[in-house]
């Protein structure tokens, strides 16, 4: 799912799906998309509530029970949208940053989340996106994020996918019995009723 350092074009479902020739492979993309679409669910509330609890009682000095009720109130609000695992691990550092031993504020433990949730998405976005190719389907949001976009660009000439490639992605997509075919410069398109099955080359009709 990383990006191509040896290439100019953005990632793109097609190109990811080239290595993927096996059902047991196909299995675990798909098994893979939901596991990571999963693992962005909000943190349970509960937990949340009793790991502000603890750490007011470990590492607050604030005694007015107002005020501590107040602080887990809007500290829980602004951090229950973040994924369990990566909310745990980003308090604990935040905690284990701080100079002087007191709580971090929601800011210093978004700082270490954030980025880490970003990249979880983006990686749940692209295994989704090569689930569509697998099932025959496109994003076809103009507005999409690179990495949700199934239609590849077409690449300058250094940059085109070697005709084998194309030829053995075709084959795949024949084998697993799906409309999805990709053309001689990398991009892909459905097949439609009628349509010839394209050469070695990716030339077709379509």
């Amino acid at each position: 799912m990383a990006d191509n350092r040896f290439r100019s074009t953005p990632w793109n479902a097609a190109d990811a799906m080239f290595s993927i020739v096996s059902t047991d492979e196909r299995r675990q993309v798909a098994d893979g998309a939901r596991a990571y679409r999963a693992s962005l669910a909000p943190c349970p509330r509960d937990w949340l509530k009793k790991r502000l609890s603890s750490m007011a009682l470990a590492h607050g000095h604030e005694k007015d029970p107002d005020r501590v009720t107040a602080w887990l109130q809007e500290t829980g609000r602004l951090l229950l949208d973040l994924p369990h695992d990566i909310l745990a691990y980003s308090i604990d550092e935040a905690i284990k940053r701080s100079e002087r031993g007191f709580m971090p504020a929601v800011g210093q433990t978004r700082a270490i989340a954030d980025p880490l949730v970003a990249t979880r998405r983006e990686e749940a976005y692209r295994l989704e996106a090569m689930v569509q190719v697998m099932e025959g389907r496109t994003r076809g949001d103009a507005d999409a994020k690179p990495w949700e976009r199934v239609v590849a660009a077409v690449a300058p000439e250094a940059d085109r996918i070697p005709a084998a490639d194309i030829a053995a992605f075709n084959r795949n997509m024949r084998k697993f019995g799906t409309a999805m075919r990709a053309r001689a410069d990398g991009s892909t398109y459905s097949m439609g009723p009628g349509d010839r099955e394209p050469d070695e080359q990716g030339t077709s009709n379509a």
